[in-house]
């Protein structure tokens, strides 16, 4: 399966430049590509479940957007032309709108600029969640000791997700104002915006039941671990909470949440994190 992939060029002076840039051209301002910056919010509601003796750690998990720019990506050819994977196209665009300009309605002023593109890993069908997903969006791993210590019990879990505007990172915000939606179509996360996986989705959880007791154990989750899209910063896609296994006189197991990585705002430290 091959991808098609279209990227915008300009010469000036006879150099071909890549239409990503801010440029002057007749002493207009070309527009300029606007990035994401994917950032993990720290992980919430986690939840220690004996399930068929199995030991299950299930928790919440939030990629929040802190760029200037959304993180879009569309399956090129489209989930209706495929089977069960597509490629996935990042774009790079002018606006956080959600109409592309010439296809807005009437009515509407605000639209955003295809600047730049590439393919950017794939898009799968997920057979338990009946949608498509994207690859290489998160790693969840269980380490000892410390946030890059050994990890344990075999738990270094890589995740596709579907991505979509969940809540605002910083407030409330009607459905109404999403960009992104839809698991079929152009997926995402706006600038301003987190996705977020309940502890209840499949998927989102790690297996403790041959992790044995102990003090000193880290929930590390990392956005765009592979660093297959394009964002502004990947050093602060990590983030992590450490936590305590411990067993009553019955063997019952429990986790308790003891500290977690630094974050500047209720939003990255997931207060705002809807428990749904």
């Amino acid at each position: 399966m091959k991808a098609r992939l279209t990227v915008t060029t300009v010469v000036l002076g006879g150099v071909a430049l890549a239409v990503g840039g801010a440029m002057a051209l007749g002493g207009k301002p070309v527009n300029t590509a606007l990035y994401p910056d994917l950032r993990t919010v720290v992980p919430a509601h986690l939840n220690l479940v004996n399930q068929q003796q199995e030991d299950i750690l299930r928790f919440s998990n939030g990629i929040a957007n802190t760029g200037a720019g959304p993180w879009a990506v569309r399956p090129d050819p489209p989930p209706a032309e495929a089977t069960t994977v597509t490629s996935a196209v990042q774009e790079f665009r002018d606006s956080n709108a959600l109409y592309k300009c010439g296809e807005q309605p009437k009515q509407v002023t605000d639209c955003y600029n295809v600047i730049s593109e590439k393919v950017a890993g794939v898009y799968e069908y997920h057979p338990a969640h009946h949608h498509w997903h994207i690859g290489d969006i998160a790693l969840f791993e269980v380490r000892q000791g410390s946030p890059t210590g050994p990890i344990v019990g075999g738990n270094s879990i890589k995740t596709t997700f579907c991505l979509i505007d969940w809540y605002r990172l910083d407030g409330n915000a009607p459905t109404s104002e999403r960009t992104f939606f839809d698991c079929y179509a152009i997926q995402g996360i706006s600038s301003g915006w987190v996705d977020q996986y309940h502890q209840a989705t499949v998927g989102q959880q790690v297996l403790l039941t041959e992790v044995p007791d102990g003090n000193e154990y880290y929930l590390v989750s990392t956005a765009n671990y592979a660093r297959t899209f394009t964002e502004t910063d990947y050093t602060n896609n990590t983030a992590w909470v450490k936590f305590t296994l411990t067993s009553d006189s019955n063997g019952n197991r429990k986790v308790t949440v003891i500290e977690h990585s630094l974050c500047e705002s209720p939003g990255m430290c997931g207060e705002n994190a809807p428990n749904r």
